[in-house]
C-alpha cells in the first residue's frame, strides 16, 4: 500500500468555488484504477488530494494522461495561487487488527 498527496495553493477566496468543483466528483472513474482510496481535503488557503493504493504514485501518473483530467485541471486553474507540490509520506500510524 502506496500513498501519494498533491497540495495545491488556493487564491484568496476560492475555498467555495474548489468544494464546487469537488462535488462534481474526480474526472475520472475511480473503480477503474488500483487505487483504494481518495480523499480530498480543503482549508481556506489549500486542497489536498490523498491517493491510497498499490503504486499510488504510478496510477495518478497514468490517470495525468487521461484528456478528461486535463480538462479539470483546467478549470482549476483560475482558482490556484501557484502550482500544486507533492508531499512526501514521512510519518503514518494505523491500528493493527484486533486492537
Amino acid at each position: 500500500m502506496s500513498r501519494f498527496v498533491v497540495v495545491a495553493p488556493l487564491r484568496a477566496g476560492a475555498r467555495a468555488a474548489a468544494q464546487a468543483l469537488l462535488a462534481e466528483g474526480p474526472p475520472f472513474d475511480l473503480g477503474a484504477t488500483p487505487l483504494e482510496r481518495h480523499d480530498v481535503f480543503v482549508t481556506d488557503r489549500e486542497v489536498v488530494f490523498l491517493f491510497e493504493g498499490p503504486q499510488a504514485r504510478e496510477a495518478v501518473q497514468e490517470l495525468a494522461g487521461d484528456p478528461g483530467v486535463w480538462r479539470a485541471a483546467a478549470r482549476w486553474r483560475e482558482l490556484l495561487a501557484g502550482r500544486p507540490r507533492i508531499a512526501g509520506d514521512v510519518y503514518a500510524w494505523e491500528r493493527a487488527a484486533g486492537e
